[in-house]
């Protein structure tokens, strides 16, 4: 048999020493894992909004509303329009002289709306000129009645 000599011995104890070393490295670096996470949209709530005209309607006559938007949603959201079928009411006095709703009506916008409303709960209020008007044959009975407008809007979320 052959003597291993002390400068062999310990060569070889650096060698192994080194590839130990490395062999502990490599294992660190070469760690894997896989992770999941489960995120819920959000759900989306209508808008809720009322518009009164700012001026004084007469039959033929129109007027800009005055509308205010309130966002329940946890995010901002641009208004852009409004439906053309909205919900009117004629104040308790008047409706009963024989003043009904169907007096006023709501005209198409020629203009974007386009205001942000922001969310949790945030309210904005803006005007729409030309908005309103009040038809030809409306009855003497909606002298000096208010009118209130429930307004259907559609929009689009906006980033924060």
């Amino acid at each position: 048999m052959r003597n291993i000599s002390q400068r062999t011995a310990v060569i070889t104890l650096v060698v192994v020493i080194v590839a130990g070393i490395a062999s502990v490295a490599w294992a660190a670096w070469s760690v894997t894992g896989n992770a999941t996470a489960t995120v819920t949209a959000s759900e989306v709530t209508a808008l809720q909004a009322t518009a009164t005209p700012t001026g004084h309607l007469f039959p033929g006559g129109s007027a800009a509303i005055e509308v205010s938007v309130t966002n329940p949603n946890d995010f901002a959201v641009e208004v852009q329009s409004f439906s053309k079928d909205p919900r009117v009411t004629v104040d308790a006095a008047h409706a009963k002289a024989g003043c009904t709703a169907a007096s006023v009506r709501l005209k198409p916008t020629k203009t974007a709306i386009a205001q942000r409303v922001d969310g949790d709960g945030g309210t904005k209020s803006f005007v729409v000129e030309d908005a309103v008007e009040m038809l030809d044959n409306a009855p003497q009975s909606c002298q000096g009645a208010s009118f209130e407008i429930t307004l259907a809007l559609a929009g689009v979320s906006l980033p924060d």
